[in-house]
């Protein structure tokens, strides 16, 4: 048996920034990551949500930082916060992700389009940039975006979001392009695409652990992704398990994708 000093999994002591981390997947990974010894900064708009995480979470070497990553400063600040606090960044998982209106791309306003790829896709670009300097000096690091089942399929027949498909599948390819970069400084670039799973913004219309029925008919596993399931994947790819995976998308979706 692997003793866990040297197991492939351990993210012990390493220090990862999650941004979106108020609620919903961000604040699930901020509390695993806790739990198995990481250093994790806990980032978001909502500074009362984060405070009361970290709070939660007694003995964890954590930071809350309450940040916009749609504003450019913000997103200066947070990096330049996390290195004078620990020095380093091994991982980075970009989280924060806005939707939109949900309305016809015929009603939709350039403006929300525009506000939808600077949160979904400027903001992830900006912070790899921004973190790709004190990984490459360290010798390696993490990134790991987080996309969607939009990333994949259309989400039309259901909900028309047309800005936030195409973020999602900007940052897909945007993941697949960095990892081409930054494969030389060992710097890994993946991506983690949810569907379904159990949070605030979906708890209205989950029942008994099961999606409703007209997503629940495209799922091989009828059932909703929970906290667990997005960790299993993001501490893979930022752990040295997934040392030699780089450039993929990884769905967690129950099969959802499958057809």
């Amino acid at each position: 048996m692997v003793e866990a000093e040297s197991s492939v999994f351990d993210l012990r002591g390493r220090v990862v920034v999650v941004t979106g981390a108020s609620s919903g997947i961000g604040a699930g990974l901020v509390r695993s990551l806790a739990t198995v010894g990481a250093r994790v900064v806990a980032t978001a708009r909502r500074r009362d949500r984060l405070e009361a995480l970290v709070a939660d979470l007694p003995g964890a070497d954590t930071l809350a930082v309450a940040c916009d990553v749609g504003v450019d400063a913000d997103r200066e600040r947070l990096v330049a916060t996390v290195l004078e606090r620990f020095g380093r960044v091994d991982g980075l998982v970009n989280n924060a992700g806005i939707s939109g209106s949900g309305v016809p791309a015929t009603r939709q306003s350039t403006e929300e389009f525009r506000e939808v790829l600077e949160v979904d896709l400027v903001a992830p670009f900006d912070l790899a940039k921004r973190v790709l300097p004190a990984m490459r000096a360290q010798g390696g690091g993490s990134i790991v975006n987080v996309t969607s089942t939009a990333a994949i399929t259309t989400t039309s027949p259901t909900i028309p979001q047309a800005a936030y498909c195409a973020a999602k599948a900007g940052l897909a390819h945007l993941t697949r392009e960095l990892a081409q970069q930054w494969g030389r400084y060992n710097v890994r670039v993946n991506a983690f695409a949810p569907g379904f799973f159990a949070t605030e913004m979906t708890g209205s219309m989950t029942s008994e652990g099961r999606p409703p029925d007209w997503l629940a008919d495209q799922q091989a596993i009828k059932s909703t992704g929970g906290a667990e399931d997005a960790f299993g994947v993001v501490a893979y790819l930022l752990s040295d398990a997934g040392r030699f995976v780089t450039g993929q998308q990884i769905a967690v979706d129950g099969g959802q994708t499958l057809s």
